[in-house]
């Protein structure tokens, strides 16, 4: 760990910055929680977003980044621009993710984990970068390093769909069709959610079925069809 903020915000560690300036009392707490969210905008692929909090909050931002740079640099990646970003300090594990799905629809599943995997190295807390490198060491028959990356996504952030649909695909690879059709239960679930709700840490709120509930005990045999067919269509597409 660094000893100052600023070491740790030159490397691109934006939450180890914020933690030693929380700690110190010194620094820029402000600007750099915005900057974490603008961050988490690129991790969740809204880049519109992570562009309008940059300009929503230039002024704050402003004192721990350069702003006009950083839109730039934003917006290549909004047009998948993302060859002169690889060694960003801030969005090179954005970068390499979009350089290994170009891998993947070029056919280069190899060169495609290689690029995910390096994705989350220079971003730990990047779970989409760990669901893809799953993905990818899947298709290669990986199936110890696929289950490890999956496991990492979803640490990382334990509401995100995909992750757990990976998980799915890598339980049907396994013939265990139990744990295929909960996972697959748990992704549908997840991917109905709103968008806010699919962030880390988010909870999801009870919710009080009306009238009786179609989803109540007296239905609950249509859940379990709908489970049936969408299982079927799982392993058999």
């Amino acid at each position: 760990m660094s000893k100052d903020w600023r070491e740790a915000l030159a490397a691109g560690r934006v939450e180890e910055a914020l933690a030693l300036a929380s700690l110190s009392g010194e620094g820029p707490r402000q600007a750099l929680e915005a900057l974490e969210g603008v961050l988490l905008s690129v991790r969740l692929r809204r880049y519109q977003d992570a562009l309008q909090t940059l300009e929503k909050r230039a002024a704050l931002l402003q004192q721990v980044v350069d702003v006009a740079a950083l839109r730039k640099d934003l917006e290549q990646l909004q047009q998948e621009r993302f060859e002169d970003l690889l060694e960003h300090p801030l969005l090179s594990a954005e970068a390499w993710l979009q350089k290994g799905i170009l891998a993947v629809a070029q056919g280069d599943l190899r060169e495609a984990r290689d690029d995910f995997a390096e994705a989350a190295r220079r971003d730990p807390r990047h779970w989409r970068a760990w669901t893809n490198l799953g993905n990818a060491e899947l298709e290669l028959g990986n199936l110890e390093a696929a289950e490890a990356a999956y496991q990492e996504a979803a640490k990382r952030n334990e509401n995100y769909p995909e992750a757990f649909q990976g998980m799915a695909a890598l339980a049907k690879r396994r013939g265990d069709i139990g744990r295929m059709v909960a996972l697959l239960k748990k992704a549908q679930k997840l991917r109905m959610r709103p968008r806010e709700e699919q962030l880390p840490g988010a909870v999801l709120p009870a919710k009080k079925p009306a009238f009786g509930g179609f989803f109540g005990w007296r239905n609950r045999w249509l859940i379990w069809i709908a489970l049936i067919i969408l299982a079927y269509w799982f392993m058999h597409r």
